[in-house]
């Protein structure tokens, strides 16, 4: 009778042992799991990837940061005025600053359309300077994707005189990504895309057109009347060219 009991109690005991074993078993394993878990994130918060954008952590923690519409408006406004706005001795260093804004695709689009345009070579040959102006920039950040639109005119200066000044207008999306010294907004402008814009000239600006343009036939009378013959000298009557900005760049997707 007693060796059954033994035995009974016996049973009891290793069957606890085996269950608390399991147990304190299955909590190493969890704690272990945990401990690898936490290594990991912050070996991977500790590895960076490098991009075009700047760098970024291999494992990236959730982010709380949001983005203001000031701020979007900063970006777009700051890639028209680098983008569009130069001369040939701010031609590189406008776009270098300007293209780290913008998706690449739409970035190439923008840069060959000047190249065929030949606008770096028109800056050269006829000392011109192409100044804009941001007349203003829309943007909806209540939607995703984020959207815009930005409006600006294009001042022509060949030498000192001033051409009919050319507008732009062009519609785009905004993502977020990652900031660099390039782009410090955390965005980047996608999907641009010109769209038709066409401003009247103020009555001052057109004044003051006019009134250049009397000031240049009479350089032209004069030089005509030194040279003694009917045509004019080629130093005094520029030539019309096709001016920088006339030059337009072929809009994205077309």
């Amino acid at each position: 009778m007693d060796s059954a009991k033994n035995l009974s109690t016996s049973f009891s005991t290793m069957r606890n042992l085996a269950m608390g074993s399991v147990l304190a078993l299955l909590l190493v394993a969890l704690a272990a799991g945990f401990l690898v878990y936490r290594a990991y994130e912050n070996s991977g918060r500790r590895v960076y990837v490098v991009g075009q954008t700047g760098s970024v952590a291999a494992l990236s923690a959730p982010t709380t940061e949001t983005h203001t519409a000031y701020e979007a408006r900063n970006l777009v406004r700051n890639f028209m005025l680098t983008m569009f706005g130069h001369d040939q001795y701010t031609y590189k260093t406008n776009l270098d600053a300007a293209l780290p804004l913008i998706e690449g695709r739409g970035g190439r689009r923008i840069y060959d359309g000047f190249t065929r345009g030949q606008v770096l070579q028109n800056y050269e040959r006829y000392a011109a300077r192409n100044v804009v102006t941001v007349d203003s920039v829309l943007v909806d950040m209540n939607h995703r994707p984020w959207s815009g639109r930005v409006y600006i005119k294009q001042r022509i200066f060949i030498g000192g005189e001033q051409k009919e000044p050319l507008p732009l207008a062009a519609k785009f999306n905004l993502v977020e990504t990652n900031r660099s010294d390039a782009n410090p907004y955390g965005l980047l402008i996608t999907n641009f895309d010109y769209i038709p814009y066409n401003p009247q000239v103020s009555r001052e600006e057109l004044q003051a057109l006019k009134e250049q343009e009397a000031d240049r036939q009479r350089a032209l009378q004069e030089a005509q009347r030194s040279a003694g013959a009917g045509a004019p000298d080629a130093g005094i009557a520029p030539v019309s060219p096709v001016a920088p900005g006339q030059a337009s760049p072929a809009a994205p997707g077309k």
